[in-house]
């Protein structure tokens, strides 16, 4: 299946093209951009290699799902065009060729098809899709078509991924750098992964007065992929469907390529050829924009005026802005904004693993012995985040806003913990943070030195003083899951097999 074959000439004409379309604008002047169209990528199938795809969510791991029992079919092209390279303040530099890759999942009878295509960029760290992760039972079960994609760079001389320390070393590089680049897909998978390329020049591209991490033609790469998909080719990776809408659903460090993109404007400058909007929907997860590199802005300057943008925290970015001093922006209905901090929820999990990492636990870092450094995260942080992409879907397709949540209860550079639970006050609260069973900490605040996050289980003891029994713990967890229902936290189906967090067990030895 070959969408357009462009032959050398072809490809001349198209960068022509394209230069002639894409402004070099900075931030402060993208807003008033006349629309424009950019130019259609080619995409052609990727030749099997007797190996799964990286990221397929066919091999097992983290990302696997039983597509065939739920009537899904994988397939994985390449993408390739010309996209403007652009720094962190949101100037063009260069309109330069790429090639890269993405995976499909889409449902094999069409008339199962919802309309929406939700797309995400892989992970820097083993090319990790996590919104698929944190949603695909969702996407799955309604219909959904899924598209990730990778953005990536040939591995520099200096990577910018892994500044280096006052004494010329990177203790990221050592743990992360076998998982990242062009060059560990490459390892993974040469026959397949050996055309992808895109442009990177450390001394042009800087984020904060540093070599920029992100790569260059990010935005370019995005945009042009949803302008694919939206226009349905009949020919197209989506061949056999009608997409009416695109979805982004990003999560992690990638979520900064769509704060930069809205900030610069990007949204009203780069449109459909009939000037709909080549996105539909903005929601990013689990990443405190700027806190990589740069700004720590919270709302983009040119906030769309026909997509809501959606922010979701876990605990750990929560803490994140609150002891940096960062104030979130109220929810509003016009510009469609929300922020959403969910309790109980940890910035990363063992289910969450990227192809080839591995992770320190809490306990084998620097305070092995400490009492919150011992258990990590297990809860189906994925119940709350589905129902909030579900909510977004609502608002886009039926005007139902979504709901509004209080913010978390700061004090000072800190949050406020309830002196019961030992909980942080205020936020989405899911049910096992209505009905605890643990005290959630974030490594922000117990300094156990690893990205995960941790809790400290309740004693018997302490679970029989709040509860009285298991028995009376199980009824009150299931009233928080009616009452999560009822808020939009939680989606019914899901809500059955929602289990209660603490076992008869924890308890202690049961009384005659």
């Amino acid at each position: 299946m070959r969408a357009r074959q462009v032959s050398g000439a072809g490809r001349k004409a198209r960068f022509v093209r394209i230069s002639a379309l894409v402004l070099c604008l900075a931030p402060s002047a993208v807003g008033a951009a006349r629309a424009q169209t950019l130019v259609m990528p080619s995409v052609e199938p990727v030749p099997p290699s007797g190996k799964l795809p990286l990221s397929s969510a066919e091999r097992p791991g983290t990302e696997y799902i039983d597509l065939a029992k739920r009537g899904y079919q994988e397939e994985e092209y390449y993408l390739s065009g010309v996209a403007p390279a652009i720094t962190a303040d949101g100037r063009t530099v260069a309109d330069v060729p790429y090639v890269t890759r993405f995976l499909i999942r889409k449902p094999k009878d069409p008339r199962r098809f919802n309309g929406t295509v939700i797309i995400e960029p892989f992970s820097w760290f083993g090319e990790r899709a996590a919104g698929w992760i944190l949603t695909r039972d969702y996407l799955t079960r309604r219909g959904y078509a899924y598209v990730g994609y990778t953005l990536n760079i040939n591995a520099p001389a200096h990577d910018p991924k892994f500044p280096v320390d006052a004494s010329g070393t990177s203790e990221d590089a050592k743990q992360y750098g076998g998982i990242v680049n062009f060059d560990f897909m490459r390892r993974f998978d040469y026959a397949r992964y050996a055309p992808l390329g895109s442009y990177y020049d450390e001394r042009l591209f800087l984020r904060g007065g540093l070599p920029d991490p992100f790569v260059p033609q990010a935005q370019g790469i995005s945009a042009e992929l949803a302008l694919l998909l939206k226009s349905n080719p009949p020919d197209g990776p989506a061949k056999g469907l009608k997409v009416d809408r695109v979805y982004v659903n990003t999560w992690a460090v990638n979520a900064q390529i769509w704060m930069d993109y809205l900030n610069q404007g990007r949204h009203q400058q780069w449109r459909m050829p009939d000037g709909r909007p080549l996105i539909d929907a903005y929601m990013t997860g689990k990443l405190a924009y700027g806190e990589v590199a740069g700004e720590s802005i919270r709302v983009p300057r040119h906030m769309p005026d026909d997509a809501p943008f959606v922010t979701v925290f876990s605990e750990s970015e929560t803490l994140h802005d609150a002891i940096n001093g960062i104030a979130l922006p109220p929810d509003t209905d016009v510009p469609r904004l929300r922020y959403y901090e969910v309790m109980g929820t940890p910035h990363l999990r063992k289910a969450d693993l990227g192809t080839g990492e591995v992770e320190p636990l809490p306990n084998e870092r620097g305070k092995p012995n400490d009492p919150r450094c011992q258990t990590i995260y297990d809860e189906p942080s994925e119940l709350p985040f589905s129902a909030l992409l579900d909510a977004l879907d609502r608002w886009v397709r039926l005007g139902v806003p979504m709901p509004r949540e209080e913010r978390v209860e700061r004090r000072g550079k800190g949050v406020v913990r309830d002196g019961r639970t030992g909980n942080i006050v205020g936020g989405v609260r899911p049910p096992w943070i209505m009905v605890p069973a643990a005290e959630y900490w974030t490594d922000y605040e117990t300094g156990c030195g690893v990205v995960y996050d941790s809790k400290v289980p309740y004693s018997a003891a302490r679970l029989r003083a709040m509860y009285g029994n298991y028995a009376n713990y199980a009824r009150r967890f299931e009233e928080a899951k009616r009452r999560s229902v009822a808020q939009g936290y939680l989606l019914p189906e899901d809500a059955a097999g929602l289990k209660p967090i603490a076992t008869p067990q924890d308890f202690g030895p049961q009384r005659r």
